[in-house]
């Protein structure tokens, strides 16, 4: 029988060796390759530049004594190690993370750093704006707002809390409607000339590019003037309110954002229902004081901007 112990002993060394010089860390890097499918993507993501993660990724490979990518003109193909070693690897990170919610969950301060996603219209024209509030209520919280068009992963802890355009799919979440977006027409007074009804037979029109093409206005649009003249494309909604602020053509724009403008007048044709705004959080974290100091705050600043986000016009 101790003859049996020791063989195994001998036999688990190698492999426990390994495990004590593995820098867990590279692991994420990994991954990342593994999902972006490209340096550059995963780079990005990770918020590095293109060599930390060729550099990372190279130092697993030294360290496990195995190939994980192949590098060719054509960029890095994973090899039959990497694929293996990608399903592992991805077990060791739901596992950490779940060990990082556990404890995050049980620390009682309301303290520490928050980072919450949301499209970049959102973050610049209803939460930066309401940022004293949060700093006064708790002056140890640090809100760090990610805003960008791109969904974060809260499962993966690229993000604490989210708040979202539309009713989302994620069963993973815990998640609740926080408000309702009413969208309008809007052009520029020298665009407009004195009207204010669309023609949508000759009016120019700016829109969202085709990564965007399934939006609700968008499809809005697509059903109400199909043949409609579209003059500028793009990925962003402030940049859609510059363009109709320019006097190229009208935008399709949430009524909280474009109301305001000076630049801007709404039109008094029939525009779509609007959006509905959810919030979204991890069921492990939302009980964790500075997660829920978050979130309350979030509750109130919609609550104070549902007209706004009804679009009910401001006076002038």
């Amino acid at each position: 029988m101790a003859g049996e112990q020791k063989k195994a002993q001998l036999r688990a060394g190698p492999a426990q060796e390994r495990a004590g010089r593995l820098e867990w860390g590279h692991l994420r890097f990994f991954l990342e390759m593994v999902r972006a499918g490209s340096l550059s993507r995963a780079a990005q993501r990770l918020g590095v530049d293109r060599n930390t993660v060729a550099r990372r990724v190279a130092a697993l490979e030294e360290e496990l004594g195995l190939p994980l990518f192949e590098r060719g003109p054509q960029g890095w193909t994973r090899t039959g190690a990497g694929e293996e070693l990608s399903a592992l690897a991805r077990r060791v990170e739901e596992d950490v993370l779940a060990l990082a919610r556990h404890a995050d969950a049980r620390d009682r301060q309301v303290s520490g750093t928050v980072r919450l996603t949301t499209t970049p219209h959102i973050a610049h024209h209803l939460l930066a704006p309401e940022l004293p509030a949060l700093r006064d209520r708790w002056p140890a919280l640090v809100l760090e707002l990610a805003a960008d068009q791109r969904h974060f992963d809260l499962t993966r802890r690229e993000a604490d809390l989210a708040l979202r355009m539309g009713r989302p799919r994620d069963a993973a979440l815990v998640t609740r409607k926080v408000g309702d977006v009413a969208f309008g027409i809007y052009a520029s007074p020298s665009y407009l000339q004195g009207r204010t009804e669309v023609d949508f037979d000759h009016d120019c029109f700016l829109g969202f590019d085709e990564a965007l093409a399934g939006t609700p206005q968008e499809r809005w649009l697509e059903r109400e003037a199909p043949q409609r003249r579209v003059v500028f494309r793009c990925n962003s909604s402030g940049a859609l309110a510059a363009a109709a602020r320019s006097g190229i053509g009208l935008a399709l724009l949430p009524c909280f954002l474009a109301d305001g403008d000076p630049g801007l007048r709404r039109l008094a044709s029939a525009t779509p229902t609007g959006h509905e705004i959810w919030l979204l959080v991890h069921g492990d974290l939302r009980r964790t004081p500075r997660v829920k100091a978050v979130i309350d705050w979030v509750d109130q600043l919609f609550g104070r901007a549902a007209p706004r986000l009804a679009g009910k016009r401001p006076e002038r």
